[in-house]
């Protein structure tokens, strides 16, 4: 398994910012390997069960995942997604600040599956520019949210 873990505190309102990263839709704008993602389900409430269709380059190489919100619960969002290559978990927790803002502890783990188990000790370094950009775009996306 691979992971990164970014933490990053923003002044729009945890609320906000929750609701805005429930729709895991909206990683094509804040993560930088995502290429599409669009929900595939029902088009119903954002709750555990919904479900993404995800394009994701990585590596040079598109992957096509189907994600689903396995949790919703408090502050804390997990959607997990998978193909036959791998399980990709990410877990954001969204707390508020003293001062009206949040912060968005941002955890990526992939569980690489088959032969890639054995490149997974590779990647960590494209895992850790991976961490640093979404450090990069996801405030500024965050900070334009209507507070």
């Amino acid at each position: 398994m691979v992971g990164v873990a970014r933490v990053m505190t923003v002044s729009a309102p945890a609320e906000t910012v929750l609701g805005y990263l429930a729709d895991f839709g909206h990683s094509e704008v804040w993560d930088p390997w995502t290429k599409s993602c669009t929900r595939s389900d029902d088009g119903g409430p954002i709750e555990a069960g919904a479900t993404w269709h995800n394009v994701s380059v990585f590596n040079g190489r598109e992957t096509e995942l189907t994600y689903t919100l396995v949790d919703r619960s408090g502050s804390r969002l997990v959607f997990v997604g998978e193909n036959s290559t791998v399980t990709a978990t990410d877990d954001l927790l969204v707390e508020p600040t003293e001062d009206g803002g949040s912060t968005v502890t941002y955890r990526a783990d992939r569980k690489f599956k088959g032969l890639l188990k054995l490149a997974a000790p590779l990647l960590r370094r494209e895992f850790e520019r991976h961490g640093d950009e979404v450090e990069r775009l996801l405030p500024p996306v965050l900070e334009r949210l209507p507070g």
